[in-house]
């Protein structure tokens, strides 16, 4: 009879501190045949090097937990997800635990469910502040994420996964699950949980923020607005202040530059696709003070975005989004999180260098929304000091009216913009044709369209 596998699932950002024990809990678990996968956001520490030889796999993600841990979910393989924080210590038979108690019972089957908590701070307040966490979980059949959520794997498919908000990922799915079975609560052997939390912030102060988002979260404020008020409790995990993020395709014949066959053959476009991209890199890593990011898609894993992100140690994350303005927006957003100002470019503007970069940050000093117009009538880059998804809304993609409906949105939601030169990209036969011809030409001064003859 097969055995019943236990995906573990960490979503991390720089845990280089608890990382280590953490794992080392989970081995006896992998010796048992289950997995362990860490989903990282982007580290800027030793997470993943301290976690290399105690995992089974690992998926680099665009930060932030609910978009973390469905991204772990989708490379598992294990019939059961176990959803924990890397700061947990969990008892070594937790495979055991786990596995016993989605057994039926009394005829009734159970699909998902959690454990209690013991937190690790040895002061009185912490065991009242545990009971009342384990109490409330319990009785409301609604667990938070440090009591690592385990639900099998068809259901966790068939309710989509954890929906894609900043914050209450936990609460939104616990309350969808328990319209599907009542959960299993597993309380002889609690996890230990780090109370780093409430000792950094003040235990008051904390406990009081928690039941204020809680309690705004159950009145109806959206997990967007909420995410700003937690804000303050986020760790700012780089010393640079803007970044440049950079959308780019995994080189798959046939998947990218397709609007160059047949005048190319999809491996030649493929090819073509990767010199574009190699390109813009060898262009916009002299920027300073800034953090490069790549965001690509369809494949994160695909060698020439492993071998781009290292050479140019650049973290990289998947795009997130059912079309190019989600995908846009979501990164744009979660970047803003951290830092004031954001830019992002395609690989396909062979005249985007550093200098275009340096104006388009200095103009978000004092503007809301930056664009760099292509003479397509979309544009090469976007820049956000600030920024809202109906930017995105209605949008047609792809056609000449990307910019015009653009500036319409931005205009609408009183956002001050900047539009800088516009420049060209290569997306037509005619396009590549004079990309060739540039690049043959012994000086190429960066102009732009609006200048040329």
């Amino acid at each position: 009879m097969k055995q019943t596998k236990i995906s573990f699932i960490i979503p991390t950002l720089n845990e280089a501190e608890h990382i280590s024990l953490t794992l080392d809990r989970l081995q006896v678990s992998r010796q048992r045949g289950h997995e362990v996968i860490l989903s990282d956001g982007a580290s800027h520490d030793n997470t993943l090097l301290l976690s290399k030889d105690k995992i089974d796999d690992h998926i680099n993600s665009t930060p932030g937990r609910a978009v973390q841990m469905n991204a772990g979910a989708k490379i598992a393989s294990g019939d059961i997800l176990c959803f924990l924080h890397a700061d947990t210590k969990t008892p070594e038979n937790i495979d055991e635990l786990i596995l016993e108690s989605l057994t039926a019972r009394n005829k009734q089957s159970f699909h998902w469910g959690f454990f209690n908590i013991k937190l690790s701070g040895r002061d009185w307040p912490f065991r009242i502040i545990e009971w009342l966490i384990n109490k409330r979980s319990c009785l409301s059949h609604v667990a938070t994420g440090d009591q690592a959520i385990f639900i099998d794997k068809h259901s966790f498919k068939k309710i989509n996964g954890f929906s894609n908000i900043p914050l209450m990922e936990d609460i939104e799915i616990s309350k969808r699950l328990r319209k599907t079975s009542r959960p299993v609560c597993i309380k002889k052997s609690p996890l230990i949980t780090s109370s780093r939390r409430w000792e950094k912030h003040g235990i008051t102060s904390t406990v009081l923020l928690m039941w204020q988002l809680r309690l705004r979260y159950f009145l109806g404020a959206s997990p967007a607005t909420l995410a700003k008020t937690y804000k303050p409790h986020k760790q700012i995990t780089s010393p640079n202040k803007q970044q440049l993020i950079v959308f780019i395709k995994a080189p798959i014949p046939g998947f990218c530059k397709t609007r160059l066959t047949p005048y190319l053959s999809p491996e030649e476009a493929s090819d073509f696709y990767e010199s574009l991209v190699k390109n813009c890199f060898n262009k916009i890593t002299a920027i300073k003070n800034t953090d490069i990011s790549i965001y690509t898609y369809p494949d994160i894993n695909h060698p020439f975005i492993k071998k781009i992100s290292q050479q140019y140690s650049t973290t990289c994350h998947l795009q997130s989004g059912e079309n190019l303005g989600e995908r846009m927006f979501n990164a744009l957003n979660e970047s803003l999180k951290t830092y004031d100002k954001s830019i992002l470019i395609g690989t396909d503007c062979p005249l985007l260098d550093q200098s275009y970069l340096e104006q388009a940050f200095k103009a978000l000093e004092q503007d809301d929304i930056v664009l760099g117009p292509a003479d397509d009538g979309g544009y090469v880059l976007v820049g956000a000091s600030k920024i809202e998804a109906q930017l995105f809304n209605n949008i047609n993609w792809g056609t000449d009216s990307v910019l015009k409906q653009s500036l319409h949105n931005a205009n609408k939601a009183a956002y001050k913009t900047h539009l800088l030169d516009t420049l060209w990209d290569v997306d037509t036969p005619q396009d590549y044709i004079k990309y060739q011809n540039l690049i043959q030409q012994p000086t190429i001064q960066a102009t732009s369209t609006a200048r040329e003859t």
